[in-house]
């Protein structure tokens, strides 16, 4: 038998070279997921002028939802291609000969996968919902700053319903020789020319308001065919931004707490009772298991890892490489499946959400027991070998 500090050498051993795997697929993966946004983002710092300041915030705002989904995916490569390599070194070999089972190998396992699941758990329950928001403020404050970008000189700008404006000059946030065309009240269209004046952004943030200096207001009134004019030292033009500009003032569901979504499931199935035709509250209760879901995975993937790393070493020390790559994609289609059906309510909910833990945990818990017994075939194997050396034979 190896003694206590032979052990705790080896669990160290193993806990860092799965360490450094983690972190290399952690940030490998949050990298991917990051590019999904690189046109969004581009758009945002070309189309709407952001800072790069502002763009790098709201790339920090992105970093713990990707987190949430990186970690699973990271621990089951890391898993898998430490046990790939030290089977394919045979260190797995010899320490099985030392009298080491594979259930001790797993505590290493084990131990960074718990680390992972808290984190991502945290992540998941604290943060990850107010990222979000932030997110989206930061989006829709770029968009509403910058809509003085939307007027260039001695053009006409149509970004806004039934209003037509045209600047002379601009010189940063003034306004030279405005033009505004306002066909807002149809019955009342009027036309406003001012010498100067200044883009506002309302306190509320869902509209602006041109505030305008030394001008005339041509109205003109279809019910007695009458037209006016009215010259002012300051006038002020409010205009509401549209929903793409605003944003929502109203939660949507990854804006959401966990007391916030049972809260709104509550509400939903309330008024379903009460006989109102709304649709059920899936995709809220998607949102709300999955919160904890997710973070679990760590440990069904963790464990998975391990025995097919074992398994795939006869393909080399890189082995793993591709089959964690395919594993991968395996769970991402699964979860997005499973996602999509529970939040559309064609399966129950809790059942789309945890079926890739509950997949992914069978096959690893299966997979530890057969490694474990030095994979010895099954029954239904053996029973598929001898039907396939039963049809070799008559061919």
């Amino acid at each position: 038998m190896l003694s206590f500090f032979t052990m705790r050498l080896l669990d160290r051993y193993l806990f860092s070279e799965l360490f450094k795997l983690f972190v290399m697929a952690t940030l490998t993966l949050l990298a991917v997921l990051l590019l999904e946004k690189v046109n969004f983002l581009s758009d945002l710092l070309l189309g709407k002028g952001a800072s790069f300041s502002v763009i790098g915030m709201s790339l920090l705002c992105l970093i713990p939802t990707f987190l949430g989904l990186a970690a699973p995916l990271a621990i089951l490569m890391a898993s898998l291609m430490t046990f790939s390599r030290m089977s394919a070194d045979n260190e797995i070999t010899a320490m099985r000969a030392s009298g080491i089972s594979l259930y001790r190998l797993l505590l290493p396992v084990l131990a960074l996968s718990t680390i992972a699941m808290a984190g991502s758990l945290y992540l998941s329950t604290s943060v990850t919902h107010r990222s979000n928001l932030a997110f989206r403020d930061i989006v829709t404050d770029i968009v509403k700053t910058n809509i003085t970008m939307e007027i260039q000189e001695r053009r006409f700008s149509t970004r806004f319903e039934n209003v037509m404006i045209r600047v002379g000059e601009k010189k940063g946030d003034l306004l030279y020789g405005v033009f505004i065309a306002d066909s807002r009240n149809q019955r009342s269209p009027r036309i406003v020319e001012a010498d100067r004046g200044r883009i506002v952004i309302a306190p509320a943030g869902d509209r602006i308001v041109i505030d305008l200096a030394d001008g005339v207001i041509h109205t003109v009134d279809e019910k007695d065919d009458s037209y006016q004019t009215l010259a002012f030292e300051t006038y002020g033009v409010g205009i509401a931004l549209g929903a793409e500009m605003t944003g929502s003032t109203e939660k949507e569901i990854p804006h959401l707490s966990i007391p916030e979504l049972r809260q709104r499931i509550a509400s939903i199935d309330a008024r379903r009772a009460a006989g109102e035709r709304i649709k059920p509250p899936s995709a809220e209760i998607v949102a709300l298991h999955q919160k904890f879901a997710a973070p679990l995975g760590c440990l069904a993937l963790g464990l998975l890892g391990a025995p097919l790393g074992i398994m795939s070493h006869r393909r080399g020390k890189s082995g793993g490489f591709g089959l964690g790559v395919m594993m991968i994609v395996i769970n991402y289609l699964v979860w997005m499946v499973g996602q999509g059906l529970g939040s559309e309510g064609k399966i129950p909910p809790e059942l789309g959400v945890w079926a890739p833990n509950l997949v992914m945990g069978c096959v690893g818990l299966y997979l530890i027991l057969r490694v474990s017994k030095d994979t010895m075939p099954t029954r239904l194997e053996l029973w598929l070998a001898d039907r396939l050396r039963r049809r070799r034979k008559r061919r």
